[in-house]
């Protein structure tokens, strides 16, 4: 549900195979490393001025509602970001060029382009992998034809690109990599009220659906990497839930009657951040896994989405 800014076995033993295998998958899945501090949020917004009459720029916001501007200018929009897992690197995408560009946290100004620029062309949904040595995204062409969506591996060492299989017509979205490097999730779907989550097996190159009573998407993993989280309309809202990597056990979380979407484990497992509103202005949740409590935080700008939660 991000703005653009300008912008689903054969036999019973076979079946009973193919369950097997993916639980394997899963509970290797969970052997994630050890969770991490909470550091601040990462959080993209529109600000007044500059081209088009407003800004994408990008903060962190600690969890008292004080946001530092990390990225901005008037005469570009930031989106997309990503922090590695060290916390030294972050990538984003930039416009004009919607290209994507890799440097230092600590001096994200001087970052340099790892894609090309291309005409109708945009790169999106930048994630690290674990061990930091690539970084997953979207390209997304826009053609005469129709809109067309790829998933893509950039490695950093030897800057090489490559692509995973997916059904360029219907799926979109990428949203996160597993703690352990196995799975990659996007969405499956013509929009919102049709999606459903896919995850990406990065070993095979085969995807497969996660098993949700209806629509879902923006799934999210824990740190520990036994849970997604992800969002699914209820009624006329939409709201956020969690679930086995298998879509079992599934537990709604919020119960706001809104449209929340983009939930984000914190590092230490113990809480989930979210995006709420369904205009323009837009608040911040963070929800307290243990009491089921939620917080609000005031958003730094117009069309806010919380992007990542950062360790400390």
């Amino acid at each position: 549900m991000k703005p653009e800014g300008e912008v689903s076995m054969v036999r019973h033993l076979l079946a009973v195979l193919g369950v097997a295998v993916l639980s394997l998958a899963f509970a290797t899945s969970a052997s994630a490393t050890l969770p991490g501090k909470n550091g601040p949020l990462l959080v993209s917004a529109f600000t007044d001025g500059g081209i088009n009459g407003s800004t994408t720029r990008i903060f962190t916001e600690n969890l008292v509602g004080k946001s530092t501007e990390l990225l901005g200018a008037l005469d570009h929009s930031y989106s997309d970001p990503a922090v590695s897992p060290n916390g030294r690197q972050i990538v984003y995408s930039a416009y004009p060029g919607y290209q994507l560009w890799l440097g230092p946290f600590s001096r994200p100004t001087k970052a340099k382009a790892i894609t090309a620029e291309e005409s109708d062309v945009l790169n999106q949904d930048s994630v690290f992998s674990p061990d930091g040595k690539s970084i997953y995204f979207s390209k997304k062409y826009y053609l005469d034809s129709g809109v067309f969506w790829h998933l893509k591996r950039y490695t950093i060492k030897t800057k090489q690109v490559k692509s995973y299989k997916v059904d360029t017509k219907r799926d979109w979205g990428l949203t996160d990599v597993s703690p352990n490097g196995r799975f990659v999730s996007y969405n499956r779907g013509g929009d919102e009220d049709t999606s459903k989550i896919r995850l990406l097996d990065t070993k095979t190159g085969k995807s497969h659906t996660v098993n949700t009573k209806g629509p879902a998407l923006d799934p999210h993993f824990s740190p520990d990497g036994k849970w997604i989280a992800y969002t699914a309309p209820v009624g006329d809202a939409w709201e956020v839930f969690r679930a086995r990597l298998d879509g079992k056990g599934a537990k709604r979380l919020t119960r706001s009657e809104a449209i929340n979407f983009a939930p984000t484990y914190s590092p230490n497992g113990k809480m989930i951040a979210f995006t709420q509103g369904a205009d323009e202005d837009k608040r911040i949740g963070i929800i307290t896994l243990k009491t089921g409590k939620v917080k609000y935080l005031k958003a730094p700008g117009r069309y806010a989405e919380v992007e990542q939660w950062l360790r400390k």
